[in-house]
């Protein structure tokens, strides 16, 4: 797998990430929505940064080349395996706890994707920049599962 089929995969996650969260911020209401809304957001902006790398790598010939086959290997069968699966069903679920431990998921999975491709890459800092706000969305998703806010809805409620 090249950096670029690497790239193009986390362009593709952070793509359906903001798809996801937009989906549920239209589904929701007040603090819930902006919170989702904000989400969506920081998922574009992870993509164009992760756009703005392969363009970046784009110039550097050694693109198509550079890599580890066990790293890019196993990224490639992790995404597939984990992380497509779950952002190609875009069936939005009922309730806010499913909806909130769907995208606790895949936010999981995305860091440990992210993970394996920074130690390929030549510059692995802005990658580490991503997984630190991707780890920032895992705790506040975490945090927004856990709260008295939700408290209102109960497991069978919509969203």
């Amino acid at each position: 797998m090249t950096g670029r089929e690497l790239f193009n995969i986390a362009i593709k996650v952070e793509s359906a990430g903001y798809a996801y969260y937009s989906k549920l911020s239209e589904k929701s209401t007040g603090q819930l929505k902006e919170f989702f809304k904000e989400l969506a957001e920081q998922e574009r902006e992870h993509a164009k940064r992760f756009e703005e790398l392969m363009k970046k790598y784009q110039e550097d010939q050694s693109l198509a080349t550079w890599q580890n086959e066990e790293v890019s290997g196993y990224a490639e069968t992790y995404a597939k395996a984990f992380i497509f699966p779950e952002i190609e069903n875009e069936t939005v679920p009922e309730t806010i706890f499913g909806a909130l431990k769907k995208a606790i998921e895949v936010e999981k999975d995305s860091i440990i994707y992210y993970n394996e491709i920074k130690q390929i890459v030549p510059d692995p800092k802005p990658i580490e920049e991503i997984i630190n706000e991707e780890k920032e969305h895992l705790r506040k998703l975490s945090e927004k599962l856990q709260s008295e806010d939700l408290s209102t809805y109960s497991e069978g409620s919509m969203i």
